[in-house]
């Protein structure tokens, strides 16, 4: 009697998987139909970038001070045959904000046939003069515009500095400790407001010296501790205004003695000279 020889029955999986074809033609409808979409939306897009309901007729620009409806127009770019869809936003901020006099711009879409443009210009803090001209100065150092004929000069004068490149870079921490002194001035004392600080010289080695508008003898501050030497420096003049020495007073220096700092308990001396002869307060 022959056996019948053992062995491993192999199944093979049909070519044909019902599952796989119906996921096949699932992915491929919903392919089909965001390419159809898209192709839609394009066409769509290109109608309405072409529609004459769409054309800007209004810009509503505000924020303007130094800088004019006009300018801010003329520098975004736009014309009147501007279609709202086709505006690009970003693309017309970034033009508003290349331009010295604008910190920082907004633009609004106001459909369908508005757009809104809010500039917020930089603000003059003082002048840097150089070699060139003068050029504005902004509180957080950057250096942004000409001081042209006709503008405004009524704000203190940094000078001792020169920058290599202007307008729209920032200077070292020595502009800055001028702009804080003068930023000191704005809500100072009565003694020493802004409006009395005339020119900050910044010396080669690296000292403030001060020149007041009405009075302009040199009151060597040095650097550092600059809000600790305004308010005493106002109580120096306010003592110099009571003993009516103001007018003769030909140098102060607030690094006296304690080997050019000032004392770290407040009792530090402030040299005053007076005519021919020295007070020390």
């Amino acid at each position: 009697m022959k056996r019948k020889k053992k062995g491993l029955k192999v199944y093979r999986a049909s070519n044909h998987s019902w599952f796989g074809d119906q996921l096949l033609k699932v992915i491929s409808i919903v392919f089909g139909v965001i390419i159809m979409g898209g192709i839609a939306g394009i066409i769509a897009y290109q109608g309405l970038s072409r529609s004459v309901f769409f054309q800007v007729e209004q810009v509503d620009i505000k924020g303007c001070v130094r800088t004019t409806p006009n300018e801010i127009f003329s520098w975004s770019g736009l014309d009147v045959k501007t279609n709202l869809w086709a505006v690009r936003i970003g693309r017309i901020r970034k033009k508003l904000e290349g331009q010295h006099w604008i910190a920082s711009a907004e633009v609004k879409r106001n459909w369908p046939n508005k757009l809104a443009i809010t500039v917020r210009e930089r603000k003059p803090l003082a002048m840097v003069s150089q070699k060139s001209g003068l050029y504005y100065v902004d509180r957080a150092g950057v250096v942004f515009a000409e001081v042209l004929p006709g503008d405004d000069r009524d704000f203190p004068v940094i000078t001792g500095v020169e920058i290599d490149k202007v307008p729209g870079v920032k200077e070292e921490e020595q502009l800055l400790e001028a702009l804080d002194f003068i930023i000191l001035g704005e809500k100072g004392t009565v003694a020493l407001p802004k409006q009395n600080i005339s020119e900050i010289h910044l010396a080669s080695g690296g000292d403030l010296v001060l020149f007041m508008a009405d009075h302009a003898f040199p009151v060597y501050l040095g650097r550092g501790d600059l809000r600790t030497k305004y308010y005493r420096l106002s109580t120096v003049l306010s003592w110099l205004y009571r003993k009516q020495k103001y007018d003769s007073a030909a140098a102060i220096d607030m690094n006296y003695l304690a080997g050019g700092e000032m004392d770290p308990a407040g009792g530090g001396k402030v040299l005053v000279r007076i005519s021919d002869y020295k007070a020390v307060h």
